[in-house]
């Protein structure tokens, strides 16, 4: 993805930033991210919170084996 040279705006009441339509495409799909502040930068960081082990398994379902359950848990740590 190209840098984004485009200004933000910060609203009035100073809680809400207005990103560049280019960085609003970049996040689709992603709802939290991890903001960084330092010296002058501002650094948004895409986060994907994985699903909780629970809601991987569904208790309506018989159990699963030990591989897919290894894979799983593999999986939900990434």
């Amino acid at each position: 993805m190209p840098i984004s040279s485009k200004y933000a705006i910060l609203s009035n009441d100073k809680k809400t930033i207005v990103l560049p339509d280019d960085v609003q495409q970049w996040l689709i799909g992603v709802d939290r991210f991890v903001v960084v502040m330092e010296h002058d930068e501002l650094i948004l960081k895409k986060t994907h919170v994985p699903q909780a082990l629970d809601e991987m398994v569904k208790r309506d379902t018989p159990p699963i084996s030990s591989d897919d359950l290894d894979a799983l848990i593999h999986e939900s740590r990434k």
